[in-house]
C-alpha cells in the first residue's frame, strides 16, 4: 500500500546525498558533470571531494570519454547530467567507449519524462528507456521515489557493470517500503490486487494508486495490483507473470515513448511465454513533451493521467 500519500521528497536531494555519504567509505568512487553540478545535488560533493568531482562544462561526448578513462583505470564513475543531453547527445561514445569495453560507468539522466513540466519538449526526454535498453552490457533503472532512488545509488556503486539510472525533477510521493531491499534485476509488489495488473517505473506509479481510491468509489469490488520494474533491464517478467495468473488483465503505464519501452518489452515476453492477457499499453503515442505549468496536465494531454487509467481499466473490465 502507499505509505506517506501526503509526504514528498526529491529524487535528485536523494541521489546526490547517497553520492556524498557513499564517497566517504569508497575512495573511488568519481563524479564526471557536466556543468549541472546544483541541478544533481552535487555541490556538497565537489566540495567535500574536490579531487574526484571531474567538471566537464557542456561537452557531453568529452565527459562520456573521460568517464570511460577512469574507469578503465579502476574507478567507479556516475556521469551526471539532464537525460536530454546524456545519454541523448553522447549515446555513441556510451556505446562504444563504456558499453563495448564493459566500463564501470553509471550514466545518470536527470530530468527525463513528461515531469520536467515547464522546460519543455527540448528538455522532456521520452527516449532514454528505448536508447539504452538496446545497448549490450547496459543495465537500465528508474526509482519509483526518493527511498528506493538511495537504494538504487547504493547497489550501483558496487557494482562493477555499466548502468542507466533514470531521475525527474520534481519532488514526488514516497512509494517504497523503507525495509525492502532493492536487488538488480528483481521488480517489487506495491499493492496487491485481485482484478488488473497494472506496471510501471518512476513516480508515475503514483497515478495507479490514485485511480484506486476513485475506482473503490465508483466500483468498491475493484482492485489493482501495482508493481514496480524499476528495474528495467534486467527485467523482471517473473512477478508480473505470477500476478497475470490470477488478473488476466495487464496495463503498462510510462512516462516514456511507447516505441522501445517497458510496455514493448513486456509485450515481446507475453508473447515468448505465450500468454495473452488482455494488454493496454498507457505512453506517450509518437509525439514530443510540450510545456505545462504542471506535468499532472501532460499526463492529461497525453493520456497518462488517472482519468485514462481509469477509462483503461473499465475498458479491460
Amino acid at each position: 500500500m502507499i505509505l506517506n500519500p501526503t509526504k514528498t521528497a526529491s529524487i535528485r536531494q536523494a541521489f546526490g546525498d547517497t553520492l556524498t555519504q557513499l564517497a566517504k567509505s569508497n575512495r573511488h568512487l568519481y563524479v564526471v558533470s557536466m556543468d549541472l553540478k546544483s541541478s544533481l545535488h552535487l555541490t556538497n560533493f565537489a566540495k567535500k571531494y574536490p579531487r574526484r568531482f571531474i567538471e566537464c562544462g557542456i561537452a557531453e561526448a568529452n565527459a562520456a570519454a573521460i568517464a570511460a578513462g577512469l574507469a578503465k583505470s579502476g574507478k567507479t564513475v556516475f556521469l551526471c547530467s539532464f537525460a536530454c543531453f546524456s545519454p541523448a547527445i553522447n549515446w555513441a561514445v556510451i556505446r562504444q567507449s563504456i558499453c563495448y569495453n564493459h566500463l564501470d560507468v553509471k550514466i545518470v539522466g536527470s530530468h527525463a519524462g513528461l515531469t520536467t513540466g515547464e522546460l519543455g519538449a527540448t528538455h522532456q526526454m521520452l527516449e532514454d528507456v528505448a536508447l539504452m535498453t538496446t545497448l549490450p552490457n547496459m543495465e537500465v533503472f528508474a526509482p519509483v521515489d526518493a527511498i528506493e532512488t538511495q537504494k538504487i545509488t547504493t547497489t550501483l556503486s558496487r557494482s562493477r557493470r555499466p548502468a542507466y539510472l533514470r531521475l525527474v525533477r520534481p519532488a514526488t510521493s514516497l512509494l517504497f517500503d523503507p525495509k525492502n531491499t532493492f536487488t538488480i534485476g528483481k521488480s517489487h509488489l506495491l499493492k496487491s490486487g485481485r482484478d488488473i495488473t497494472v506496471i510501471g517505473y518512476g513516480p508515475i506509479l503514483e497515478q495507479a494508486f490514485m485511480a484506486q481510491s476513485q475506482l473503490s468509489l465508483q466500483k468498491p469490488n475493484i482492485s489493482l495490483e501495482i508493481i514496480n520494474c524499476s528495474s528495467i533491464k534486467p527485467f523482471d517478467f517473473t512477478i508480473i507473470s505470477r500476478s497475470l495468473k490470477k488478473t488476466g488483465r495487464l496495463i503498462c503505464l510510462e512516462d516514456h515513448q511507447q516505441n522501445g519501452g517497458l510496455g514493448h518489452l513486456v509485450a515481446a515476453a507475453l508473447l515468448h511465454h505465450r500468454l495473452s492477457p488482455k494488454f493496454i499499453h498507457l505512453a506517450v503515442n509518437n509525439q514530443f513533451g510540450r510545456s505545462a505549468k504542471n506535468y499532472s496536465q501532460l499526463y492529461d494531454y497525453y493520456g497518462l493521467g488517472v482519468k485514462n487509467l481509469i477509462t483503461a481499466a473499465k475498458k479491460l473490465l
